[in-house]
């Protein structure tokens, strides 16, 4: 799996808490409501969902991750393949905003180099 561990078991615990919307229209609806804290990507979705999602996004002030690909994001919570997800917890939010910062990556207030 090429997602970091520490955001795997971030992604885990959203999950079962209820804090993590799935798929296309949960996300978007979510980002549009002001519930999503971070949206994160698969490393394999399309350019053009990618690129409404960082306008999207940069707009609403939400930071967006790119890492793994649609497959790992589905083996890792036991689902088919899925592309996008949005964690709705601001602390849980924080916890993958500082694993990533730790592996290399840089997380700011808007938008992560995808």
């Amino acid at each position: 799996m090429a997602i970091d561990p520490k955001i795997a078991s971030l992604v885990g615990f959203a999950a079962k808490s209820g804090n993590l919307l799935l798929g296309t229209y949960a996300v978007e609806r979510g980002i549009k409501e002001k519930r999503a804290k971070m949206v994160l990507t698969a490393e394999d979705l399309s350019p053009k969902r990618l690129n409404i999602l960082k306008l999207w996004c940069s707009d609403m002030d939400i930071p967006l991750v790119s890492a793994g690909s649609k497959e790992d994001y589905g083996e890792l919570l036991k689902k088919p393949p899925l592309g996008l997800m949005a964690i709705t917890d601001e602390h849980m939010a924080l916890g993958i905003s500082r694993a990533r910062e730790t592996n290399g990556g840089c997380v700011n207030a808007g938008i992560t180099s995808v």
